[in-house]
Parts: structure tokens; sequence; C-alpha cells
């Protein structure tokens, strides 16, 4: 038997976090799992660390009919090898930081360093597809330690929005996919970018995206959906809110959000939990950090000093 074979024989660990995709891959030494699950997208985030100390490799084995994963992970500065969709590879010796990506329908079986460390993100059954289902591509296929600089740097955005959410936080997970997903598929944007300059979002368009925004402030509100009522696709509509506006959907709706907060908590007829559901959030503790992650301060100091 050989080595690739025997790890993933002896690859029966899983981890404990209940998140059931996560908990799907098995290690021959189970890591250290940090997991966040992205409410408004499905999205999941996990980081994973520490693999033990037995001996310089571990491995971890994830069926085929698994959802899409993306991750970003550093080198241990050993070998690393082992087969995707069936395909064998093999890695030299490095303490690189690379793009993995990982689709449904492909199995996997990596044998590598356990001084490894990766963000990692499991997408919803066909949110990538969906995300571009307004423009012409190819398939999704395996992408393995690609050292795409700018694959990485939406990686490490959405892993810090998934971990910590702001007031626009799904516009903002849904832009950072749609990228990732544009870079998977080498989609050529050049004749789509073209069309902006034929496409305009008229005045009246843009009033009735706006007071949709408005009226939707306490729910969730998504790229789809503001393009939906200015009757364009999602990928021309946020090109030409930006012309028209001088801002992006995501920053528009963070402001409006942030705006409304803010005068809320300068009056003191409601609470701070009612508060969180009046600008779009689950519960009081998202949006107390979503609060002081963009003013500095948080709402309880905010009103003190609006009343003052």
């Amino acid at each position: 038997m050989r080595n690739g074979d025997m790890a993933a024989e002896a690859a029966c660990q899983s981890t404990a976090t209940g998140i059931a995709a996560v908990d799907a891959v098995n290690y021959t030494q189970r890591p250290v799992i940090e997991p966040y699950q992205h409410g408004e997208t499905g999205l999941v985030l996990f980081r994973a660390a520490n693999y033990g100390t037995a001996g310089t490799m571990t491995s971890a084995v994830r069926r085929g009919d698994e959802p899409d994963l993306l991750f970003l992970s550093r080198g241990a500065g050993v070998p690393a090898h082992g087969k995707v969709a069936g395909q064998s590879f093999t890695i030299k010796p490095n303490t690189a930081l690379r793009a993995t990506f990982v689709p449904t329908g492909a199995d996997s079986e990596v044998t590598f360093g356990v001084a490894a460390h990766s963000i990692n993100l499991l997408f919803p059954r066909n949110y990538l597809p969906e995300l571009l289902s307004d423009q012409r591509h190819g398939s999704f296929a395996p992408l393995l330690f690609d050292g795409d600089e700018r694959l990485a740097r939406l990686i490490r955005m959405l892993d810090a929005e998934i971990a910590a959410p702001g007031f626009a936080s799904r516009l903002l997970v849904e832009g950072l996919a749609r990228a990732v997903a544009t870079l998977l598929v080498r989609l050529d944007l050049r004749d789509a970018c073209a069309d902006v300059e034929r496409i305009h979002l008229t005045p009246w368009r843009l009033k009735k995206v706006v007071d949709y925004v408005d009226a939707h402030l306490d729910g969730e509100i998504g790229l789809a959906d503001m393009a939906a009522v200015a009757g364009l696709s999602a990928f021309h509509f946020s090109r030409v809110f930006k012309l028209a506006t001088g801002t992006s959907p995501y920053h528009y709706v963070r402001d409006r959000r942030l705006e409304r907060a803010r005068a809320l908590l300068s009056g003191d007829h409601m609470s701070i939990a009612e508060l969180a559901l009046a600008c779009g959030f689950a519960n009081q503790s998202h949006f107390t950090a979503a609060f002081t992650k963009a003013m500095g301060v948080s709402p309880g100091r905010y009103r003190r000093y609006a009343r003052f």
C-alpha cells in the first residue's frame, strides 16, 4: 500500500463543530478548528491550525459530494502530496501562502505537514455559479496551491467579514464571492465591462432603488434584490450604480444603516436590542460588534455621548 493510500486509510478523525460540511473532513491528526457561519448567505468559514505533534505529517480526506471548498494555506516547509478528483499531485517543500479550490464533485486526499494552517471557505451548493448566472462562463475546475495574490486577498477579506460582519455584510460577502468566482473560471470581463458604457441608471430607476433600500434597512438586502428593482443584471448594476452615485451598493447600504443606527441611538425610545433589529441585525451582539467596528465606540457609549 502506498503512503497516500495508508494516509487515507488512517484518516478517521472528524471534528465536532456541529457544522456538517466542516465535520465531513477526516484527519489523521485532528486540527484546532475555529468555525463561523454567515447567516445572511450561508457561507461557512473555518480556520484550521495545530494538527498535533505526532510525526511531521498529517492528512485530510474529503468526499466528492461536499460543497465547494476554497482555502488559503501556508506551507509547512515539507513536501505535500495527494489526489484531487482522481489526479495525483506533489508539492515541493515551501512556506508559501497559496490558494486551493476543490469544487463539489471532486474528492480530495491531501498529506501535508502538521505545521500548516489555513483559512477555509465552504460555499452553499450552486452559490458560486449563481453569482455568475448573468455571464457566460466555463466550469469550476480544481485549482491547486495557486499563488494568485488577488485570490489570496479576496479570501482574507471574506475571512474578516464573515468572522465579524458589518452593516451591509450580505452585499460585501456577495461582492467578494462574485470576484472569487470570476477568478476561478478565468472569466474575461472586457466585453461585459464595455456594455456598462452603454447602460445608465436613470434618475427614476435610481430613486426606486433608493426607496427600496430605505424600506428594507431592517431586513436582508442583496445585490440581486437591488438590481432587480433597477431592472438590470447584478453585474451591470454594481457598476452603473457607482457611476450614478459615486459609491458602491455595499457602501451605500452600509452608510444608510449606520445613519439610521446613529439617529435611533440619539433618541431614548428604543432599546439597543430593538434598535439592532431595526438596522437589519439578527441580534444585539452582532449589532454591537458591527457598530463598534464602524464607529470605534460601542452603541451604549455613543448613546451616552449623544445625550450629553
